[in-house]
């Protein structure tokens, strides 16, 4: 049945959700600085370079982190350092981006973040769809 639940689609939608997360932490790592009036610099890419060292070091204790409203929170935290480093790698690629920028590109990370989260039914979806053509198909 095309609604039905699926087991084998928890997998996709906790990677789903783990990109939301990354980008969401990008996003944060970028407007945090930027509303302080910092600018991008190497020492900036180095403060959120470290950070990513560090959140990578503690992500088995950020694996045990509680649920709140529903969601396992462990399942997602370990993949905070992501956020940091993509943030580290944003930095990189624009070295010159004024306070402003940096807002505005933690701002499209952010967009692009709520953007995958509000299509994960869509995803969903499309997913038993074409389970569902792929077993008529192979019983055809």
């Amino acid at each position: 049945m095309v609604g039905a639940y699926c087991p084998c689609m928890e997998r996709y939608l906790v990677a789903i959700r783990r990109v939301t997360v990354v980008l969401l932490a990008t996003s944060v790592a970028l407007i945090l600085p930027s509303l302080a009036g910092i600018d991008a610099s190497v020492v900036l890419a180095a403060v959120l370079g470290v950070l990513a060292l560090a959140l990578g070091a503690v992500r088995d204790v950020l694996a045990t982190a509680p649920t709140v409203l529903g969601y396992d929170i462990g399942r997602y935290a370990p993949s905070l350092w992501l956020g940091a480093a993509l943030a580290t790698g944003v930095i990189v690629v624009f070295p010159a981006a004024t306070a402003a920028e940096l807002q505005t590109l933690g701002g499209f990370a952010g967009f692009v973040a709520m953007v995958n989260y509000f299509l994960t039914p869509l995803y969903g979806f499309v997913y038993r769809v074409l389970a569902r053509v792929g077993r008529t198909l192979a019983t055809a």
